[in-house]
């Protein structure tokens, strides 16, 4: 699920009953307070560094806007999660065939268009389908492609264990309120030895440019963080953390574009920082990382681990050596 500057957050959230989050990773933890997006308070987590709307719609609230009033029809969804997108989603289906070019069963959690999943038609050793919430969505990615997909949420569609070989989430777990299940949920639908990818928005990026002094200064408006759209602002640290917490392995990491929009100088300006900042993250490991986004990719390992608390900082370090 891509997101826009075009698309609005939870209409009336002012006017609507609201629930605390705490955080996924530490639970009840003291948080330093980032400012206010959308309304809703934007705190980080002393004890783990994530970042996090702090205070949102109730779960039902969420559910009905992602379900009905996110996307609202095919050309939208053709806009945003296609024509903005195609670059992007082929690099990123290419990077999962060659990691699995024996091919299987790909689940793509919050599919949108369903465009990612069209890259794997033409083979004959994969079998697709995917998630969706939005209904929209979900009805444009079967008629355009021809594809399987689940109107709904993860939690609801009752998967097997074991049921695939890869699970994406691209762009999309930012939008997950309950993290922490649902990483545990794909933990379960995954084979051993399955891959789990997701793309994240690069944390830095987004701070830097939609929030601080010099954001409010210019705008004159809180931040823009989408948040009531977005609960979650992971960075690869953290996201390792709360998947290694379920028993996943961090594989490795690749900086990613920002989507393709505006005109033709801007669309060029957009692609020399993606060259620059891939570089950069690149030469650091990706420990320096300006790239607009990010994709993280884990793995179940064969047999089943059992994760102790004090193993997961050495993984959050693992997860900082091992870019691609």
């Amino acid at each position: 699920m891509v997101q826009s500057n075009k698309k609005p957050a939870i209409p009336g959230i002012d006017g609507k009953k609201t629930t605390q989050i705490i955080c996924p990773i530490c639970g009840p933890h003291q948080t330093l307070p980032v400012g206010v997006s959308n309304g809703l308070p934007i705190v980080t987590c002393q004890g783990c560094n994530l970042t996090y709307v702090s205070e949102c719609p109730s779960m039902d609230d969420t559910q009905e806007f992602f379900q009905e009033e996110y996307i609202k029809d095919s050309a939208s969804a053709r806009e945003l999660y296609v024509d903005y997108r195609r670059k992007s989603l082929k690099r990123e289906a290419r990077r999962i065939r060659e990691l699995m070019p024996q091919g299987g069963r790909l689940l793509d959690v919050g599919t949108a268009s369903g465009f990612f999943l069209r890259q794997f038609r033409d083979y004959q050793d994969w079998n697709v389908e995917g998630v969706e919430p939005s209904r929209f969505s979900a009805e444009f990615a079967r008629q355009e492609f021809g594809l399987t997909v689940h109107q709904g949420f993860l939690a609801d569609q009752k998967f097997p264990e074991s049921n695939f070989d890869v699970v994406c989430s691209l762009d999309a777990f930012i939008c997950h309120r309950e993290p922490r299940e649902d990483m545990q949920e794909f933990y379960r639908v995954l084979a051993p030895g399955g891959i789990l990818a997701f793309e994240i928005p690069g944390h830095r990026f987004r701070m830097m440019t939609g929030s601080g002094l010099l954001y409010r200064t210019l705008r004159g408006r809180s931040l823009r963080l989408n948040a009531g759209v977005n609960f979650f602002y992971y960075t690869r640290a953290t996201l390792t953390r709360l998947a290694s917490m379920a028993g996943f392995e961090f594989i490795e990491s690749h900086p990613e574009a920002m989507p393709e929009t505006g005109n033709r100088f801007s669309q060029i300006a957009r692609e020399s920082y993606n060259i620059a900042s891939g570089v950069l993250y690149r030469m650091t490991n990706g420990n320096v990382n300006f790239s607009a986004k990010e994709l993280c990719i884990f793995r179940k390992p064969h047999a089943q681990v059992n994760v102790a608390p004090s193993s997961m900082t050495a993984c959050v370090q693992t997860a900082s050596r091992r870019v691609a």
